[in-house]
């Protein structure tokens, strides 16, 4: 199977592992570990916090390996590890610790994921990155599905055979994956590749862009930490709970199979301003817990509030950073700004789910604006915009 399938399957196997752990881990937590949505959120924003740290490390880890599946295969072991681990955890700092460390070691591999499938998809006309990436997307969506109607059909305990099959598929993909070994392995000290790393903020404008992406990308954590819950709440069944997370994917998948590869005349600026504008919307009209229909026509928006604006961060470092640091800039621009963006807003979640319930989709309006506020800013005429390369070359 040639290396552009085989790095499409994992990332396809690796949003079914997401599929399925992110809407349903809050609840499987809540259902078989009795944790209250305070200590969710905790446990949600811990991972976020953790890979302030972890992230730039594991980027600067990574660039002195010998071989770029070398990350893939680490970080699929860890996480598979971690979820094994769960069944024999029964008290809250032990079950925080393992959802720490599986977090992060999600957190991680995700971003060394895109890189490699935009690696192997560049300049290919048959199969570029959107296409690429409407599979992975598609998965998320089977998963999703799946591990509904298991809950439905068995109950919230039976989820968890989602998790750990997942993971373990995840893993035996990432040991399979065409070998890449590099010519030339970084072998400079640590430190020294840390430093040069940073330096790619010093860009203002790649910053300021960054930064505007993290808010609105957050604005999502009480919708990933509690939308499950409150639609169960509020009465819908778990295939429909299902359901309206696939829905929310079609519609990413609609936008980076349909109209990505379409949208290449815009700034990436432009793009993240759409997900500003759309999260605003979406984030309000959830707050009045619409009924069941207007519920899946406002989860269409998901193909601007995440995909556009992932797309516009995407293409941003597809702009600025050289192919050779990519997972790297990736690694470090969702480590050190997206990720405490998310933690925080991944504590708030919980406490204002305990205290407001639907209320706290209002912190993702008030999260979408500072962003919308931010990405404007770099759309003043006055404001030089991202370069990006003419297709099929690269910087």
């Amino acid at each position: 199977m040639p290396a552009i399938a085989r790095m499409t399957l994992f990332m396809m196997l690796a949003h079914v592992a997401l599929g399925s752990i992110m809407p349903y881990l809050p609840v499987w937590l809540a259902e078989t570990k009795g944790l209250s949505g305070a200590q969710i959120g905790v446990i949600l924003a811990s991972s976020s916090f953790g890979r302030i740290l972890v992230g730039p490390l594991a980027a600067a880890w990574a660039e002195g390996r010998r071989d770029r599946r070398t990350p893939l295969i680490v970080f699929s072991a860890a996480l598979a590890a971690g979820y094994l681990s769960f069944p024999f955890l029964g008290v809250f700092w032990p079950i925080a610790l393992a959802c720490f460390a599986t977090g992060v070691m999600f957190q991680c591999l995700m971003p060394f994921a895109e890189a490699g499938v935009m690696r192997v998809t560049s300049g290919s006309y048959r199969w570029p990155y959107g296409r690429a990436r409407a599979a992975a997307s598609a998965a998320f969506v089977l998963a999703n599905l799946g591990a509904g109607a298991t809950i439905q059909s068995f109950g919230v305990p039976a989820v968890y055979a989602w998790f750990i099959i997942a993971t373990l598929s995840t893993l035996a993909c990432a040991i399979w994956l065409v070998p890449e070994p590099i010519a030339n392995p970084v072998v400079t000290p640590l430190k020294a590749r840390l430093a040069g790393s940073f330096s790619l903020f010093r860009q203002r404008t790649f910053l300021l862009a960054v930064v505007a992406a993290s808010f609105i990308q957050a604005a999502h954590a009480f919708y990933y930490g509690f939308s499950s819950k409150l639609w169960l709440e509020q009465g819908f069944s778990g295939s429909q709970v299902g359901l309206l997370w696939a829905f929310g994917v079609v519609a990413e998948i609609g936008f980076f199979a349909l109209l990505a590869s379409r949208l290449n005349h815009f700034r990436p600026e432009t793009l993240i301003l759409w997900g500003g504008i759309a999260s605003i919307i979406r984030w309000a009209a959830f707050a009045q817990t619409p009924d069941l229909g207007v519920t899946f026509l406002v989860q269409g928006l998901h193909a601007l509030t995440f995909a556009a604006t992932h797309m516009g961060f995407m293409r941003l470092i597809e702009a600025e950073i050289p192919m050779a640091q990519r997972a790297t800039g990736q690694q470090l621009g969702s480590a050190l700004i997206m990720s405490p963006t998310m933690g925080l807003a991944s504590i708030v979640a919980g406490s204002l789910y305990d205290h407001l319930g639907s209320g706290g989709y209002w912190s993702g309006v008030i999260l979408a604006t500072i962003g919308l506020i931010l990405i404007s800013l770099l759309l003043s005429p006055r404001q030089p915009s991202l370069r990006l390369p003419v297709d099929g070359q690269d910087k």
